[in-house]
């Protein structure tokens, strides 16, 4: 009983992992109609800022060195989208696909350069458990379940409740009709790219504790966020939460039930042939859309 209650915390603390990393690409897809496939390398490099310069760097740890990795990240997205994202949206989509592939890789040999090779982590980090019951959960998925709740609720305050927010949504609806309606599309693009890298950011420092500080630590689980859009609905932000929550609960029956763990990382690759297969347009997705 015990197991089986932390198994499944930590299928939903995952799973908020995996809706947040569906919802920042989304955010880019919506507001550019570009497909960001090396987001992945966003999110470890957002812990490398925390980690490697925060943290071990300037001796700022805990919730400063969060904000301050948030604010740096931030600062990065709007800077990349105006020298890099915006002049792609305007190419072909190959040429597009391939240019946010390399401005991925170009980030990911920055880290190295930077910070050399060699893995690290953050001592006490988000170390520990905490007892809920009968069963001990680790601070860390304590972490990524108040972080993830937190983050979607300022995203629908920001969606439905500013008027910048209603601006994303027309873009996201149609970004070639948005401007006849006097919104301006490159600087919602750039509002996007922030919020959107400032959230990998966030996801590289939740990410720490269980994975380290590595140039491979997002691989599997920058996938595993592209997979949830699919399943939820691709280009839904509603979609991204809902796929996001059932593949991590998906994972967490798989343990409970006693599926040999080498096998796990190929469920959510088994979920997204099942859906595009049945049901192609995700969860909360409309047929034809």
């Amino acid at each position: 009983m015990q197991s089986a209650i932390q198994l499944l915390v930590n299928g939903v603390a995952m799973g908020f992992i995996y809706c947040l990393i569906a919802i920042e690409y989304t955010l880019l897809f919506n507001t550019s109609g570009l497909i960001n496939f090396g987001h992945d390398k966003y999110i470890m490099f957002g812990a490398y800022i925390f980690g490697g310069t925060f943290v071990l760097g300037f001796g700022i740890g805990g919730f400063a060195g969060v904000i301050g990795t948030i604010l740096v990240m931030a600062a990065l997205g709007v800077a990349l989208g105006q020298v890099a994202f915006n002049p792609l949206r305007h190419l072909p989509t190959t040429y597009a696909i391939t240019g946010c592939l390399a401005l991925s890789l170009m980030l990911r040999e920055i880290a190295r350069l930077v910070y050399g090779a060699v893995s690290f982590t953050v001592p006490d980090f988000l170390s520990g458990v905490v007892k809920i019951g009968p069963a001990p959960i680790t601070k860390a998925s304590i972490a990524m379940i108040i972080v993830g709740i937190l983050i979607l609720v300022l995203q629908w305050l920001l969606m439905t409740k500013t008027k910048m927010g209603k601006a994303l949504r027309a873009v996201s609806q149609d970004y070639k009709a948005a401007p006849l309606m006097g919104i301006n599309v490159d600087r919602m693009m750039l509002l996007a790219c922030g919020v959107s890298v400032a959230i990998c950011g966030l996801i590289g420092a939740l990410l720490i504790p269980l994975y380290g500080i590595s140039l491979n630590m997002t691989t599997m689980i920058g996938s595993k966020g592209f997979v949830a859009g699919v399943v939820g609905g691709f280009g839904s932000l509603n979609g991204a939460i809902a796929g996001g929550l059932f593949v991590g609960i998906v994972e967490a029956i798989y343990s409970i039930l006693g599926g040999p763990g080498i096998y796990k990382d190929i469920i959510s690759f088994v979920l997204i042939v099942g859906f595009l297969m049945f049901r192609p347009q995700g969860i909360l997705g409309k047929k034809g859309g």
